[in-house]
């Protein structure tokens, strides 16, 4: 299942379509039962998506040198997920980076939106 409202043209979403989950498609923790994470594992769990996206060149390099600004619960139609947000005043196609994950902590998708 795809969050269209998330995945346009620009985001780092649509971009990252090969990196979101197997066979190519966009994963959504079809991990029922799996425990949920802390509020405070989805920082890192987020810090290590940032890296992995720079790397990848999917984001400038600059997001390495981000700062967690807050991870909180969201819902977005039938699904819950944390948005793990991070702030980058260098950052070259916006200042916010949000990460999603799901309720397990598994990658969602990435976007300077947050929606």
């Amino acid at each position: 299942m795809v969050h269209f409202e998330r995945n346009y043209p620009g985001s780092v979403s649509a971009q990252l379509d090969s990196f979101a989950g197997p066979g190519g498609g966009h994963s959504h923790g079809h991990s029922h039962g799996a425990p949920k994470v802390s509020k405070e594992k989805t920082g890192k769990i987020g810090r290590y998506h940032v890296e992995r996206l720079a790397k990848a060149g999917k984001i400038d390099a600059s997001w390495k040198s981000s700062t967690l600004d807050k991870s909180e619960k969201k819902t977005f139609g039938k699904k819950t997920e944390w948005v793990v947000t991070f702030d980058n005043e260098k950052g070259a196609k916006g200042k916010k980076l949000y990460i999603f994950l799901n309720l397990s902590g598994e990658f969602v998708a990435a976007n300077f939106t947050g929606k």
